[in-house]
């Protein structure tokens, strides 16, 4: 006896149109080691200290910055562009996730992430022979 055969339903994906995706620019970063960790400089123009917001989940550090329009009016011609800025990096496990500090000047935000102690470089005490 053949089994019932039944039409299935099949999902469909969520559809999201790019109008209502978020656009985010990627901020252009330097990044400089030292032996007590490493220092990322963003570019971030426009952006307030007060809207830059720093996370860290697990070991992923976000950086999210929000620009506000300066000025108001219709465009006639545009070559530049505003808008808010996102950037993730992977810290290692040298890395401590609770040393971290930031400074925000003149839209250039300053991110340290101290190393691990581990990851510090140590100095050897040779003893005396007896």
């Amino acid at each position: 006896m053949a089994a019932e055969q039944r039409p299935v339903k099949k999902e469909q994906a969520e559809v999201v149109r790019r109008e209502e995706q978020e656009q985010y620019f990627q901020p252009a970063t330097d990044i400089v080691e030292t032996t007590e960790g490493v220092t990322l400089k963003f570019d971030m123009p426009g952006v307030a200290k007060e809207n830059v917001d720093i996370t860290v989940d697990k070991e992923t550090l976000t950086i999210i910055g929000k620009a506000e329009p300066e000025e108001t009016g219709t465009a006639v011609y545009r070559e530049t562009h505003v808008g808010d800025y996102r950037r993730q990096f992977t810290l290692s496990g040298d890395m401590d996730p609770n040393n971290i500090a930031a400074i925000m000047s003149d839209g250039v935000l300053t991110v340290t992430v101290g190393k691990a102690a581990k990851a510090k470089p140590r100095r050897v005490q040779i003893a005396a022979a007896r």
